[in-house]
């Protein structure tokens, strides 16, 4: 219940279009009664049975002044015209009736468009913001396809969830309320016999919703497996086909996909059951309290053209109640996908800014690690693996240092704690002697510029790609930062220069022409702060040549840490620092760790005698 009315907050913003979606569902109530009301003087003027008004009724806010005014003015036209102008009549009332029943239902759908709208946007938008705040850890322990799967099918489910709810809500319990209080009005005694099966008809609605949540919980979990298979299969074909995975694959989405075919199946059997199984108890209700009203007191039937309003009246009350019914199923699908969805919604922020966080705009002395220590996995489990241990060392402004060590060894981790996109587990790193904690978050990774290995561009344009987050800025500027970054002249060459589009991910470019544009965009962005975690790994020997010349101008005056495993590019810097099992082991210049013969001064052999051999073998 919590879960359904946290749902249903959603709704609450739009109280006016719910007043206006009550107040019309209601008119179509009434209007709809009315309507079939028109049955009985229509037949009893067919038969010749009716009893003339021939007074006209004071008036009053009553049913009964309603029905002897409408009586009273069928009469005068009896008399004065036939019983053919009085069916006439009739039939134009009942057309009308009709008219402004189904206006005041489409009227009660069309208030409701603009919600069902809003909750699908709210949602979406819920959802997304979440994604990008949540913690890179967050996604370490997440299927992608998964989470893409709760913002499309997941979101729709409640969405259509929510929306037939409210539906049904707003319109179904007016139909049934006018509806039985006419039953009533014809026959009380019958009525009441009729009531008598709503019980068990809700045992065995609860029953089958609560089947449906458990089932439909499994079915999200399947289809969320897989658009992970999708997603994967999309970004690995290269790797599928390169090792003949085609009918590996195939065989492994099959399992899945013939999986989540059984159970919904199971599913869609189960919800169609509740609808038929609703009117088949009507029906028998309805018959059962006909023949007990025929045999044991015949003289209690009301004429034959109230018993053909009582039917009628009671045929209009089945679809409500399977409406409601159906509703209450989809309630259940709802809420299976609302768990996965507030799965997201309530993901633990775990990089959180200080309440009354400092602005932050420039670096003006140095960025210190004080004995900074970090896991992946939450402090308080148990074997937990520490990725780096008790690290320290300063960069001061305009100080270019070098992290060089083995893969696995902390090197890209050590970098992502400065952004905060990771917080540590221990220690601290200050900023001019402020603990980056302090600061607001935008300010702080405003000061960074970063390229990556695994370079990440959009479906965009390369011009939109460079200038990513970026605003108010000009073409010149792009192609000088495209230029740097040795970029410019393969962007030139392509069909529409700098407004191509790149594709997903990038793919119609190489991985080194992927690489310069990322390098053009964190140029720039003219950061304070330059991160370059493997920037250079996709170049080849050329254009790693031209971007070091050019870089060089870049760092003057700039600060920067670089990871690379190329001599090349590291050892021109200020500092390097030789990083082996999350900690620092070795702190000098390229001369200073090659004369000490540590584990640099091994790595660096270790170059050496790869470079000879690539040598030789050409």
């Amino acid at each position: 219940m919590k879960l359904f009315l946290r749902l249903f907050k959603h709704v609450l913003p739009y109280k006016l279009s719910i007043v206006l979606i009550l107040f019309f569902n209601l008119l179509y109530a009434i209007f709809s009664i009315f309507s079939l009301s028109m049955v009985v003087p229509f037949l009893q003027v067919l038969f010749e049975q009716t009893e003339a008004v021939t007074v006209k009724p004071t008036f009053s806010l009553s049913a009964d002044y309603i029905i002897n005014t409408f009586y009273y003015y069928m009469n005068e036209i009896i008399v004065a015209h036939g019983p053919v102008a009085a069916l006439l009549y009739i039939a134009c009332t009942m057309v009308v009736l009709s008219f402004l029943s189904n206006l005041c239902r489409y009227m009660g759908s069309f208030f409701l468009s603009g919600i069902r709208c809003g909750i699908l946007q709210e949602l979406r938008g819920e959802i997304y913001h979440k994604l990008l705040i949540l913690p890179l850890s967050f996604y370490s322990k997440q299927r992608k396809g998964d989470i893409l799967n709760r913002m499309g099918a997941d979101v729709q489910e409640v969405e259509w969830s929510v929306i037939s709810t409210l539906h049904s809500i707003c319109r179904d319990p007016f139909l049934l309320v006018i509806y039985l209080i006419t039953l009533f009005s014809i026959s009380y005694k019958l009525t009441l016999i009729v009531m008598l099966v709503l019980p068990l008809a809700g045992y065995l609605i609860m029953a089958i919703g609560k089947s449906i949540k458990r089932k439909s919980v499994k079915a999200q979990n399947l289809l969320g497996r897989l658009s992970s298979i999708f997603e994967e299969t999309i970004g690995g074909l290269r790797i599928i086909k390169a090792y003949n995975a085609i009918d590996f694959m195939s065989d492994n989405f099959s399992k899945k996909n013939h999986d989540f075919y059984k159970l919904n199946k199971k599913i869609f059997r189960i919800n169609e059951l509740s609808s038929p199984l609703i009117e088949f108890l009507s029906v028998t209700a309805l018959m059962l309290i006909l023949l007990i009203s025929g045999i044991v007191a015949p003289e209690s039937m009301f004429s034959g053209g109230l018993f053909v309003m009582y039917i009628l009246v009671f045929a209009r009350i089945i679809p409500p109640s399977k409406a409601l019914v159906t509703s209450i199923n989809t309630i259940q699908k709802g809420l299976a996908s609302a768990e996965r969805i507030y799965e997201i919604i309530d993901g633990e922020e775990v990089i959180l800014e200080d309440e009354n966080p400092i602005s932050l705009n420039v670096l003006n002395d140095k960025i210190e690690y004080k004995h900074v220590g970090f896991s992946y996995n939450n402090p308080n489990d148990e074997g937990q693996n520490d990725v780096l241990n008790d690290v320290n060392f300063e960069l001061c402004k305009g100080e270019t240092i070098a992290l060089v060590g083995p893969s696995g060894a902390g090197k890209s981790t050590i970098v992502d704690l400065l952004p905060r996109f990771y917080d540590v587990s221990a220690g601290e790193i200050t900023l001019d002697g402020i603990n980056i904690n302090r600061y607001r978050i935008s300010d702080l990774r405003k000061l960074f510029g970063v390229v990556n290995q695994d370079v990440m561009l959009f479906n965009d344009t390369v011009y939109n790609n460079i200038i990513f987050g970026m605003k108010n800025v000009k073409r010149e500027q792009v192609e000088e930062a495209a230029k740097i970054a040795q970029a410019h002249d393969f962007i030139m060459e392509m069909e529409d220069g700098y407004h191509t589009e790149l594709g997903d991910r990038g793919m119609r470019l190489s991985g080194g022409q992927r690489q310069r544009i990322s390098i053009a965009r964190a140029i720039l962005s003219n950061p304070q702060i330059l991160i370059l975690d493997e920037a250079t790994s996709a170049l080849d020997t050329e254009s790693e040549f031209r971007f070091q010349q050019a870089i060089q101008d870049l760092l003057k005056d700039r600060t920067a840490i670089i990871i690379a495993h190329r001599l090349s590019t590291i050892r021109n810097a200020s500092r390097i620092l030789f990083v082996k099992d999350g900690r620092i082991s070795e702190s000098g210049t390229h001369d200073e760790l090659m004369r000490r013969k540590g584990d640099y001064y091994r790595f660096c052999s270790l170059q050496f005698m790869n470079d000879d051999n690539s040598t030789e073998k050409n």
